[in-house]
């Protein structure tokens, strides 16, 4: 019995030091904004940002090495203007919609209009007990093919959609398959606008480097990525993950761009940064017949009606291209 109650006090003792080291982190980093040479509406958001974070997952770091890789990660995900009617948020507002281009997709014009593509599919890599994007994806009539390993079983009875119970990895075995047998299972028409969408929590790095981006675009008119792990502060990571970003812009244009506000959050001399992005692109073959300039560059902000905070305790982040 005296053991249990030791044992019981030295948990609570644990928890109560967490808890002051978190509260005395907190107070720290308050201290720290309100005294930084930064304008009044971005300490705002820094101290906002607080009341859900330690100082783990707020870094205010305004070295020039810092700085410049999150200029590079912005220059590489800036997306191109596109008119506001052309684009449509599927799945929702909350965690696990996406933004798109809409002219693209099947019958987004509803009513019964004639649909655009016959056969089209959607392959969702990552799938939860929330996937909001892949049941309104089946409802507009893509055949969608969910990959995840994690978990049993697709969170959805939906006749369109098949689940398959995969991770996805450089190699195939009983347990996992590479992204280019996805493509060549599923027998996927080019003429088709085919949707990848993929959230698989940073192993997309590893997927990515394992696969000629040039088969996705012969297979893709739409990719919507998730982006894990962009954290500026970590060299090798940083050179990894820009390589694989400049290896899919030379098929693929950005359309959106916005910060998880649940990741690892940066301010580096008036920019705002995020470990984890949400970034919708369009084949670049698609841009002519479209009417889409990739040399006019969306500047900054958030989009009304279409963008939401991924995490609702915090504010949305300011996206800014570069510095005000």
């Amino acid at each position: 019995m005296e053991t249990q109650d030791s044992e019981t006090l030295l948990e609570s003792l644990i928890q109560q030091t967490k808890l002051n080291n978190q509260l005395q982190n907190k107070i720290l980093m308050s201290n720290i904004i309100t005294n930084s040479k930064i304008n009044k509406k971005d300490k705002q958001i820094l101290l906002l940002l607080l009341q859900d974070r330690d100082r783990n997952y707020l870094r205010l770091n305004h070295n020039l090495q810092v700085h410049t890789r999150i200029l590079e990660y912005l220059k590489v995900l800036q997306p191109i203007k596109v008119g506001r009617d052309s684009l449509i948020r599927v799945g929702g507002a909350n965690d696990g919609g996406y933004v798109m281009y809409n002219k693209l997709l099947k019958a987004n014009n509803g009513g019964g209009a004639k649909a655009l593509f016959k056969n089209p599919k959607a392959i969702s890599l990552g799938v939860s007990d929330y996937s909001p994007w892949d049941l309104e994806m089946a409802e507009i009539g893509y055949q969608v093919l969910e990959y995840d390993g994690s978990t049993k079983d697709s969170p959805y009875t939906h006749q369109n959609i098949i689940f398959h119970k995969k991770f996805i990895s450089a190699h195939n075995s009983d347990s996992t398959i590479t992204l280019e047998s996805i493509i060549k299972d599923n027998k996927l028409d080019s003429t088709q606008a085919n949707i990848l969408q993929t959230d698989i929590e940073n192993a997309e790095w590893e997927m990515l480097e394992n696969i000629d981006i040039e088969i996705l675009a012969q297979n893709f008119a739409q990719i919507i990525f998730e982006f894990h792990g962009c954290n500026p502060e970590e060299e090798s990571g940083f050179y990894q993950r820009i390589t694989q970003l400049k290896r899919l812009n030379k098929f693929f244009i950005p359309i959106h761009f916005h910060f998880n506000n649940h990741g690892k959050i940066f301010y580096s001399k008036g920019l705002f940064f995020s470990t984890s992005l949400e970034v919708s692109y369009i084949n670049r073959s698609k841009l002519q017949s479209l009417g889409l300039d990739e040399t006019q560059k969306l500047e900054k902000g958030i989009l009304k009606d279409l963008d939401y905070p991924t995490w609702i305790a915090n504010p949305e982040i300011p996206i800014r291209f570069c510095k005000q």
